[in-house]
């Protein structure tokens, strides 16, 4: 039988082990973190956690594409009225994930020296958004959403935008008075409207 108790139960465990180690990644590093502390942190033992993943590797493997697989599932299925509206949606969702962001930041120190990380995070799970995003920006185009823009450009000018706000969160250089939602609106109005006044823009 197709998605039996005993796949959803060992979907659940294999879920509760990735988020335990996204979370020790994010606070120690890849390098740095162990099967252990992994294990410890999802409350069970080290040898259950090998009955799912093999190694650390697998690890890493699991975390890369579950995060890929949630952000592009958020792109597809958020329900808005309007391209801006799901955009402004999508960028909160994006804003307020910590963990997500600090994740980054330690993935993307560790990727110029550490080969397990630029393969299977940077690769897989970031070539892996953007493409989907250039794909999704192509077909709002193709269906009259957007004007003729470089979808290339597009997708990595989108992710670099995320991107850029999860350094500087990280770095502690944040916006107080905006909640995610909120700055997820105001970053969409100038990605969507630019930074001309009204009459620039008919000139």
């Amino acid at each position: 039988m197709i998605n039996s108790r005993r796949d959803r139960r060992i979907a659940a465990r294999q879920t509760q082990i990735l988020d335990a180690a996204a979370h020790v990644f994010s606070q120690k590093g890849y390098q740095n973190a162990t099967t252990k502390e992994i294990a410890e942190a999802a409350d069970v033992s080290e040898g259950t956690l090998y009955n799912y993943f093999a190694n650390k590797r697998e690890l890493l493997i699991g975390v890369a594409r579950a995060y890929a697989d949630e952000v592009i599932a958020d792109m597809e299925t958020i329900q808005a009225e309007g391209y801006a509206e799901l955009l402004a949606q999508f960028m909160a969702n994006r804003f307020r994930r910590g963990q997500e962001r600090r994740l980054f930041m330690v993935f993307l120190h560790e990727s110029h020296w550490n080969e397990d990380v630029r393969r299977y995070y940077v690769e897989e799970a970031m070539h892996h958004i953007i493409a989907r995003t250039e794909q999704h920006v192509s077909e709002l185009i193709a269906g009259g959403v957007l004007r003729e823009v470089d979808p290339v450009i597009a997708a990595r000018t989108m992710s670099a935008t995320i991107m850029g706000f999860a350094a500087l969160f990280e770095l502690g250089i944040t916006v107080n008075h905006s909640s995610p939602e909120l700055l997820g609106m105001q970053v969409t109005d100038i990605l969507w409207n630019g930074l001309r006044t009204q009459e620039g823009s008919e000139q």
